[in-house]
């Protein structure tokens, strides 16, 4: 008995010595295979019908291929099945990233309605949510020093928040790089707090995000040989970007392993969800529809200061950066849940009253049509 145990700790130790490896194979693998799958599909995209033309408020030229994200999402989805194929919760990330790929496709091809389009992302959330690690159970010590436990509206607070952090990257993808490089801001804090609490799973998972994400970004950024993104990721790519996000995000908060409440997600994602939180409270106050788009962002506003897109996106992803990994340290040096909420918070409201003021000074509401 004690030669198997030996035996199997022996395996244990190798497998856990060979992960650095493996990991880093996932990422170049995950970087390959999403560059290589862009083209060819890009190809395809015009008899697909997916391509973006400029129009309205496209801030681009000609046609785009509407294709990173579908190119993103299957490398990942099929990477990650492969790694944990032997285990329950692959399958339910693989129904929410299925129901995610055809409704984003739908979505990018005819742009159906907002009803359609929540439809598709409630079923997606909710298959997310049918992971028991995947569940939103408390929001960790909120307001004060008693734990923020949901009880039975964990489910739908669950759902509810999945599809907050979805519409917030699908909003901020309004600019050449902007949401593959929030997305990339995020993707490191998480993968920071996976390799501090020891889980492999998620890193693993976040190597994967971070190749594909790399992968995309090889096309989708402005650089001295590209003037403007050569393909765009769609709704398919910015809903299964927020949808990984928030998994993740919930995996890591729910875990009494991990280092990070739940507020220290909010941080890491705070940027695109407070500029989406602003933008349709904004809306609404002036008896607009939330959903209808605008030139009001926060990269707009930039635009209008006088910064290029290539200053807008790299300036957007170190600050996203810094609150992400502003909120981990936060945590780690022991500044109670509460005050970085409610810090949060008010950030939140100043930036609204802030980015309201600049709208209006710089006339980007006469151009939101």
């Amino acid at each position: 008995m004690t030669r198997i145990a030996g035996t199997l700790l022996g395996y244990r130790q190798n497998i856990e010595a060979a992960l650095p490896l493996i990991d880093s194979l996932l990422f170049i693998a995950a970087l390959i295979a999403t560059a290589a799958a862009i083209a060819p599909l890009s190809r395809a995209a015009p008899r697909w019908g997916l391509v973006d033309e400029a129009a309205g408020r496209r801030m681009h030229e000609g046609s785009i291929p509407l294709v990173g994200g579908i190119a993103m999402l299957t490398v990942f989805l099929c990477a990650y099945l492969a790694i944990g194929a032997s285990q329950s919760q692959p399958l339910y990330v693989a129904l929410a990233l299925g129901i995610t790929l055809v409704g984003g496709i739908l979505d990018d091809r005819h742009e159906i309605g907002s009803g359609p389009k929540f439809a598709f992302q409630i079923a997606a959330a909710a298959a997310l949510a049918l992971s028991d690690s995947a569940l939103l159970t408390h929001l960790g010590y909120l307001m004060s020093d008693n734990l923020f436990t949901l009880g039975r509206w964990s489910t739908p607070l669950t759902v509810f928040g999945i599809i907050g952090v979805m519409n917030a990257l699908n909003m901020s993808d309004g600019m050449d790089g902007l949401a593959g490089s929030l997305a990339l801001a995020a993707t490191l804090c998480f993968g920071l707090v996976a390799i501090v609490s020891g889980n492999t799973e998620i890193f693993s998972a976040v190597c994967i995000l971070t190749g594909v994400l790399a992968g995309f970004l090889a096309y989708n950024s402005r650089s001295p040989w590209r003037a403007h993104a050569a393909v765009f990721m769609g709704d398919t790519g910015s809903l299964f970007l927020g949808l990984v996000l928030a998994w993740m995000a919930i995996i890591m908060s729910m875990d009494p392993r991990t280092a990070m409440a739940p507020i220290c997600a909010v941080w890491i994602l705070a940027l695109p969800i407070a500029d989406t939180v602003t933008i349709m409270t904004r809306r609404v106050l002036r008896g607009k529809s939330p959903f209808k788009g605008d030139r009001e962002h926060l990269h707009h506003i930039m635009l209008a200061l006088g910064l290029s897109s290539g200053q807008t996106v790299a300036i957007l992803f170190a600050v996203s950066l810094l609150l992400g990994l502003g909120g981990l340290a936060a945590e780690w040096l022991g500044v109670p849940q509460y005050v970085m909420f409610y810090a949060y918070v008010i950030g939140v409201v100043l930036y609204g009253l802030l980015a309201e003021s600049a709208c209006n000074r710089l006339g980007l509401r006469a151009q939101g049509t």
